[in-house]
């Protein structure tokens, strides 16, 4: 994030893709909003096994227990990340000068 400081937000939109929002802050800056991080992943499922051999004269009986833990798959939307800009004449653009992201950022 701080590679787009004092950039154009065109620049992030290049790289992440289309704003899902923007809006006005009221302070003649505007707010750009998008999706960072995100997907899903697998987790293993790991399966454990015991089992015991009793035997009584030439036949055998064997017992068994299985365990399985684990499996299933995570999925995470990602973290809502906003660009802060202000309009720059001059360059005829809406530059960064600030952003800001979740504290526990985990996407």
């Amino acid at each position: 994030m701080k590679q787009y400081m004092v950039k154009d937000i065109r620049d992030v939109v290049i790289d992440s893709g289309p704003p899902i929002n923007v809006f006005d802050m009221g302070d003649k800056r505007r707010a750009f909003q998008f999706y960072w991080g995100g997907g899903s992943y697998v987790v293993p499922q790991v399966a454990t096994g015991s089992g015991s051999a009793t035997t009584l004269g030439n036949t055998t009986w064997y017992s068994a227990t299985a365990l399985a833990t684990g499996g299933g798959m995570v999925t995470s939307e990602g973290c809502l990340i906003t660009y802060l800009t202000q309009w720059d004449e001059s360059r005829q653009a809406w530059i960064v000068d600030e952003y800001r992201y979740p504290k526990q950022l985990f996407c």
